[in-house]
């Protein structure tokens, strides 16, 4: 069965740090410096995107019966937007295939991999965001 959403909660007790978990009870440690040890919310967002990548292109390999590939390395620079309101403004990825794969079948691969990922979908969609507060 496919997931239908994902949950998480986000829990700060200081200025410098959020302590992210799901319902599985994983916790990923957001920083809110970037010499501070940790993800900050933006490298999170691009990690979201690069492990989607990753996980797509091999999802897209099955489905064009390439068999199992070798290590998928995907680096995601997501760069500020220099305009207001603050904001990412570009995603640049970049897919390294282990594999001797034809560059055709490698761009093949990464333009299915971009159509199948869900948070690059949705990043192009410009999903509603409805942000609110618990009743007390």
């Amino acid at each position: 069965m496919a997931v239908k959403s994902a949950k998480v909660r986000a829990h700060s007790a200081s200025a410098a740090l959020c302590t992210v978990t799901n319902d599985r009870d994983q916790i990923i440690e957001a920083v809110f410096s970037p010499k501070a040890a940790g993800f900050t919310p933006l490298e999170i967002q691009g990690a979201a995107l690069a492990a989607c990548i990753a996980a797509s292109v091999r999802i897209a390999a099955r489905a064009m019966d390439l068999g199992q590939l070798g290590d998928i390395d995907v680096e995601v620079e997501a760069i500020k937007a220099e305009d207001e309101p603050s904001r990412l403004g570009r995603f640049e990825v970049v897919v390294h295939f282990s594999d001797e794969l034809d560059g055709d079948v490698q761009d093949r691969l990464i333009e299915a991999a971009e159509d199948i990922c869900t948070i690059s979908n949705t990043l192009r969609a410009g999903d509603t965001l409805v942000v609110g507060r618990r009743a007390s």
